[in-house]
């Protein structure tokens, strides 16, 4: 198997040689992710949709490289809190962050082009995944990646 790529075991778990990441960062992400979009939402300022469409579309088109919420976890957050204990996979998140910029970036084309109940309610979608994903750890774009996964690996896909 070629470095970074991911293959997932019988028992649902993720072997790669990629390393794994702390499995709060994820969450954290998710957590500004659902702040900001509930403000937009409730206040009705499409600007922080598109700002969360930028950052969560600047991740996915670097390929991970530029994820200002990764940057900002590692080189701050991460300094302040204790060592992680759980690690996860980081494809799966990734996957998430992928669903979750497509919507906002959805979400923003309809504002953008006058349709702003369109664009509210896919924004609202996204914040209350993210904040379903933030609180409770169902991340619902990361079981996406698994189903993707094991249909991959069955042939169906």
């Amino acid at each position: 198997m070629a470095t970074g790529q991911a293959r997932e075991s019988a028992t649902g778990e993720m072997a790669s040689a990629t390393p794994k990441i702390d499995s709060r960062a994820p969450r954290f992400g998710q957590a500004i992710t659902a702040s900001v979009l509930v403000v937009a939402v409730l206040l009705q300022v499409p600007e922080l949709v598109y700002l969360i469409a930028g950052i969560l579309g600047l991740a996915v088109v670097s390929k991970w490289r530029l994820d200002p919420y990764a940057l900002l976890w590692r080189h701050g957050v991460s300094q302040a809190v204790s060592k992680p204990t759980e690690f996860e996979h980081p494809a799966p998140p990734r996957f998430a962050k992928l669903v979750g910029a497509g919507f906002t970036l959805a979400a923003s084309a309809a504002l953008v082009f006058g349709a702003p109940l369109v664009g509210y309610a896919l924004a609202t979608v996204v914040a209350l995944l993210a904040e379903l994903a933030a609180t409770t750890g169902f991340c619902l774009g990361c079981r996406m990646y698994r189903q993707v996964s094991f249909f991959q690996r069955i042939g169906w896909l």
